[in-house]
């Protein structure tokens, strides 16, 4: 799970190739990254000292290196087409991009961008994540409703593991052993859910229904709590994982898309595509105590120390 710094966090904004900073002690929005025109930044993702952002450009097939103390691209790599999601192994300066429309993983090495490998998955894979000791990558293929299981040192798709309809974004448990995966739904005739995974087994635990659109999820330290976005609701979930119920659903800004909590179990973060703002939500009262207007389409949320 990534967790939040408590200064400053990043949002970027896919729909107007900027990524906007907010100064958490303020709580409002201090700065805008320009980015080239047509990039759409739909993620992004940090190094281990903050120096350096890598952001999966969605529109046009590549990722860019930026340099966050000079303020610059330093450099820009392409890979598959529609890059929507990055994961970074720090101790082998290794980047993951999942490319939605190529059916595949990219893996760059982060001090050259250079094009280590191309791997095959199943079809739109959208999120990713690492396994804790580094030696497992997780991929959430939409289209095919499986999870690609990808061995990071031979890069070798082990296996495809079922996980319900529409697996969209996927987050780990604290010790490495489940994997939630939303499961989103365009349709009216279904309900979205999240699926659990046990990771020492590869097979499917439980699945839970939620809403009607989920699109992504986060949780508070001790896992008890689990927070949901409801793009079609307009909601943030709580679901209780004791009970496997929803207690609560706060209402947020419009199409509510992706959610991070801090690390002090403080603030709930929300970015919602449809109005254009980042919704901060109380994470002991469940009540948005904000909500900042930032760019247009804003998708990731990113935390720096």
């Amino acid at each position: 799970m990534r967790e939040l710094c408590k200064d400053l966090v990043m949002v970027s904004n896919v729909g107007e190739d900027t990524i906007s900073l907010i100064d958490l002690v303020k709580l409002s929005e201090v700065q805008k990254i320009y980015l080239k025109s047509c990039f759409g930044p739909h993620h992004i993702i940090g190094d281990l000292n903050n120096k350096y952002l890598y952001i999966a450009n969605y529109h046009c097939s590549s990722i860019t290196k930026f340099d966050l103390i000079l303020n610059r691209i330093a450099e820009t790599a392409y890979v598959g087409c529609c890059p929507c999601h990055l994961e970074i192994n720090k101790k082998k300066n290794i980047l993951y991009v999942s490319n939605e429309d190529s059916n595949s993983i990219s893996v760059l090495d982060t001090k050259s961008m250079t094009l280590e490998a191309q791997i095959p998955t199943g079809e739109m894979p959208h999120d990713l994540k690492l396994s804790l000791d580094g030696k497992k990558l997780y991929v959430a293929n939409f289209k095919s409703n499986n999870i690609s299981i990808i061995d990071t040192d031979s890069n070798n798709n082990m296996n495809n593991l079922y996980a319900n309809q529409n697996p969209y974004h996927i987050e780990l448990s604290r010790n490495g052993k489940k994997l939630y995966v939303v499961n989103t739904n365009f349709s009216r005739h279904r309900k979205g859910g999240l699926t659990i995974i046990d990771t020492e087994s590869n097979k499917v635990e439980n699945k839970i229904l939620i809403g009607k659109t989920p699109m992504d999820v986060t949780y508070e330290s001790n896992e008890k709590y689990f927070f949901v976005t409801d793009m079609e609701l307009n909601v943030v979930h709580v679901l209780d994982m004791e009970s496997k119920t929803v207690i609560d659903s706060i209402k947020v800004g419009k199409m509510p898309l992706s959610v991070e909590i801090d690390c002090d179990n403080k603030y709930i973060f929300v970015t919602n595509i449809g109005d254009n703002s980042l919704s901060i939500i109380d994470a002991k009262k469940f009540v948005v105590t904000k909500k900042i207007q930032v760019g247009k389409e804003p998708t990731c949320i990113l935390g720096f120390n």
